[in-house]
């Protein structure tokens, strides 16, 4: 575990608490959710954990790429830095959304499928994780197409992966086959 993700927890509900406390909780939320998906840019990620640039420079960056949010996460990414953890602000932001997510009862699902899923087959997925417990009322579904699947679908639920696509089912034959001590090599 690195450092940046020991820190991220305490950082994460001390931001949620100051958000609740100002009933600014939906601006925040908002803001977390921004800044965690602006993180996954590699660019940004390595200008907050190099060493190289100041801290004052890193600030400025932050300043013109988030100067829109509530005064609150305005002030908490200034703390952050001011406190030299920068290089832990994505796994802030990731460890406040799950948290969020956590108190609110609202479960993410991701549906990677070879072809578009249309709203019966989405729907079908939903009653059957809701039906075996997996899924609360809440849910945040996202959907993704990946040909290279060949057919099925693959499922995420928070934690949890289920794949029953086409390729991992050619994949286990192939292990079964492969493995079948009655097999004539033939070269």
């Amino acid at each position: 575990m690195s450092a940046a993700t020991r820190i991220a927890t305490p950082y994460a509900k001390s931001l949620r608490d100051v958000a609740r406390d100002r009933n600014s909780i939906d601006a925040v939320t908002t803001d977390m959710e921004h800044f965690a998906e602006s993180a996954k840019n590699r660019d940004l990620r390595v200008m907050l954990s190099s060493p190289v640039i100041s801290a004052d420079k890193k600030q400025k960056v932050i300043d013109a790429l988030f100067g829109n949010y509530h005064d609150i996460s305005k002030a908490f990414l200034r703390i952050v830095i001011d406190k030299h953890r920068e290089e832990a602000l994505p796994e802030i932001a990731h460890e406040y959304m799950r948290i969020y997510r956590e108190e609110r009862g609202i479960t993410s699902v991701k549906i990677t499928s070879a072809t578009q899923l249309d709203d019966a087959a989405i729907e079908a997925i939903k009653k059957k994780l809701k039906a075996d417990g997996l899924i609360g009322e809440h849910v945040e579904l996202e959907t993704v197409v990946d040909e290279s699947l060949l057919g099925g679908f693959v499922l995420e639920v928070g934690d949890r992966y289920y794949d029953a696509s086409a390729r991992k089912q050619l994949d286990v034959l192939r292990k079964e086959f492969t493995g079948n001590p009655y097999q004539k090599n033939i070269r």
